[in-house]
This record gives C-alpha cells, sequence and structure tokens, in this order.
C-alpha cells in the first residue's frame, strides 16, 4: 500500500495567493510606468525596465515569469476552492479573479 500526502486545501489557497504576489507586484509597477508622462511605447518598456536589476531586464523573460506566476496562482487557487471558512473562499476566489485579471493584461502587453 503507498501512502499519499495531500497538501491541505488552505495551504493550497495561501501558497496560491503567495504564487500571485510577484506578477501583482510586477503589473503594479507596469501601471506606474504606463501612468507617467512617457509618450511613447519604448519609452515606457525602458522606464519599466529600469525598475529591474541589470539581469532580469529582459521584457520577454519577465512577461512569461508573470503568467507562469498567474497560471500557477489560478491552478492552486481553483484546486482549493471549496473551503468551509468564507475567509479563505474570498482568498481563492480574489486569487483566481487577479490572477485572470494580470494574465490578460500581460497576454495584451505582449501583443
Amino acid at each position: 500500500m503507498t501512502a499519499t500526502h495531500h497538501t491541505p486545501k488552505k495551504y493550497m489557497a495561501i501558497i496560491a495567493l503567495i504564487f500571485l504576489l510577484p506578477a501583482l507586484y510586477i503589473f503594479s509597477i507596469w501601471l506606474k510606468v504606463w501612468k507617467g508622462d512617457y509618450l511613447n511605447r519604448p519609452r515606457q518598456v525602458s522606464a519599466f525596465l529600469d525598475h529591474f536589476p541589470g539581469q532580469v531586464q529582459n521584457l520577454n523573460g519577465i512577461n512569461y515569469f508573470t503568467l507562469a506566476c498567474c497560471l500557477i496562482a489560478i491552478i492552486l487557487a481553483t484546486k482549493s476552492f471549496k473551503q468551509s471558512h468564507l475567509s479563505l473562499r474570498l482568498i481563492t476566489l480574489f486569487t483566481v479573479l487577479g490572477g485572470i485579471l494580470i494574465l490578460l493584461m500581460t497576454i495584451f502587453q505582449m501583443i
């Protein structure tokens, strides 16, 4: 007989929120730059990339990292959606909605 280890759903909800935080931070930096006084897209992109260290200043890499964080957060949150506590259900709902929003905005940014 094999033993299987199941992660409790409440921990999966918290881990999903943790995975969403870097994507949310990157998205907030992009919104801050977008609201700035930059008139054209290349200046917005260079101002956005100035917020990151030299090794990470690749727009496609940052976008793929954001997409991966959002997808992982959405998957983990949907697996832990049926909670008995209202607060954990709200965390998973906001994680899924926020992940979908950031995911779509990142995809449209890449186009």
